[in-house]
């Protein structure tokens, strides 16, 4: 596996993205983010780019403009219409197959993930390709997101041996959580238009489904992932979801690139949705955002100990079981504790319970709010992160930038993005880390923070260096070019 990229061209690259969201038409999580804010970063290096999304519902009825253009599907005889618009410099295009994505939600609604998603995103990725095509829009580089765009490398495997066109045009795959791969029955095979020969055990087969997620690491030029720890973890067992062989086949063309934020949305000097503006120079007004939190969840201003938050998908991924199976203890311990997040009906339930029975000590909004997580950041003091894999985070980076000092396994994202040392350093440490995914190592991490809140000024030289922290995506962004340089150079396979 390759930690690092070396080289660089300053000419411009033809960029074209496929993802399945992009702030601020569609986000449901980090990936949203990530594709809001890194296209506009690469265009102010110079470079052209483009992505391309599905059209969902709400994108069409809230964004797109005038009516779409028809075009035929090269891949198959499917037509589709495409909605075009542009944000901050970069084109959008917003995919249409027949009724596919004119519903509400994403990936899928209170029952569960929509039975044809597998038809949606094969449409969608043959219909990314074939506007390119009817287009002449051949860029450089593709750069695929997860497993909803993931066949797209698998497609070009095949019509680059038929058409000389796509020849020059380069892959790169990024995955961003390795444990939704797009696995379906092989009946839905069908659906991709490959040829027969694609669903074989060097192909898309796996354990006799189809799984989208391994074409794209097959056949991409390069692949990556959201930080240098997540691709040493993607080689093992352990964290490598069963495609680690897979990935172990191809390590040499396997990348690890820490992901940024939007520095500019994430700002607590200009935020609009935070009462009061600070940094890291004048953090005093900190404290009065910490009120007005407080007073918004009904939470006691009084409590001696550290205001804990968590802003969160509610999944078994994030650990919350963690804090719940400690509530009793970090009560004792004089913490108070704010949730914002939905997800898994008993982490809901629990968390609901948790804050009835210690009311004034325990909120919980059981919502997606992105203005109230600006707001949990900036008046919270710590940020829980116990997660059992973080492939990249955000939010603690998010955290950072407010001065909340973020608590987080050493996994993944986590343990490359925080700076933790055994005691604390005021010269260097960003937040605290634990290792075991135990409750005991869980609760010992927090009496310890308890410990260092009361030593205020050494907490506020940890929240400067926090604040200070550079994640903007203008430093990330160099590294992703490094990466189409590579997927533009020829591939050992």
């Amino acid at each position: 596996m390759n930690s690092g990229i070396n080289g660089m061209t300053d000419k411009p690259i033809e960029i074209t993205m496929v993802a399945s969201e992009m702030f601020p038409f569609a986000k449901s999580g980090g990936l949203g983010d990530v594709i809001g804010a890194l296209p506009l970063a690469l265009g102010r290096m110079g470079h052209k780019v483009c992505v391309y999304l599905p059209a969902y519902r709400s994108v069409v009825r809230k964004y797109a403009p005038g009516s779409p253009v028809r075009i035929p599907g090269v891949f198959s005889g499917a037509r589709y219409d495409i909605f075009s618009l542009e944000h901050e410099g970069v084109s959008v295009r917003l995919v249409a197959a027949d009724d596919l994505f004119d519903r509400a939600g994403f990936y899928g609604d209170a029952r569960g993930a929509f039975p044809d998603n597998a038809e949606r995103f094969a449409r969608f990725a043959r219909g990314a390709l074939s506007h390119m095509e009817g287009e002449s829009a051949h860029p450089s580089v593709i750069h695929c997101h997860d497993w909803q765009s993931a066949l797209i490398p698998s497609l070009l495997k095949y019509r680059r041996a038929d058409d000389e066109k796509w020849s020059g045009v380069s892959t790169v795959f990024s995955i961003h959580n390795l444990a939704y791969q797009g696995r379906f029955h092989p009946d839905e095979f069908a659906h991709t238009c490959l040829p027969d020969e694609a669903m074989g055990v060097e192909g898309l087969e796996f354990y006799g489904d189809v799984n989208f997620m391994k074409g794209g690491i097959l056949f991409s030029d390069v692949f990556s992932t959201v930080s240098e720890r997540y691709a040493q973890e993607m080689l093992t067992a352990e964290q490598g979801e069963g495609l680690e062989g897979v990935v172990v086949l191809r390590k040499e063309s396997l990348f690890g690139i820490m992901n940024g934020i939007d520095d500019a949305v994430w700002n607590p000097e200009s935020d609009p949705h935070i009462p009061a503006p600070f940094s890291s120079a004048h953090p005093e007004a900190k404290a009065e955002c910490k009120a007005a939190l407080q007073a918004e969840l009904g939470l006691d201003a009084g409590a001696e100990g550290p205001l804990c938050v968590v802003v969160s998908r509610l999944a078994h991924q994030k650990g919350i079981d963690l804090v719940l199976e400690t509530m009793d203890e970090l009560m004792g311990l004089g913490v108070s504790l704010a949730v914002l997040g939905t997800g898994d009906e008993d982490l809901e339930k629990g968390l609901a319970e948790a804050a009835s029975a210690y009311r004034g000590r325990v909120a919980f909004v059981p919502a997606y709010d992105e203005a109230l997580s600006h707001r949990m950041y900036a008046g919270g003091d710590v940020l829980l992160m116990p997660s059992r894999y973080e492939p990249s985070g955000l939010n603690q980076l998010y955290a950072m930038r407010y001065g909340a000092l973020p608590y987080v396994r050493r996994v993944g994202g986590l343990a490359d993005s925080v700076i933790s040392s055994p005691t604390p350093e005021a010269d260097s440490d960003t937040g605290f880390h634990f290792d075991a995914f135990a409750a005991a190592d869980f609760l010992a991490g927090v009496k310890g923070i308890c410990r260092v809140f009361l030593d205020q000024g050494l907490w506020r030289m940890m929240m400067r260096n926090a604040m200070e922290k550079n994640s903007g995506w203008d430093g990330v962004a160099p590294r992703y070019v490094e990466l189409y340089e590579k997927a533009m150079r020829p591939q050992p396979r």
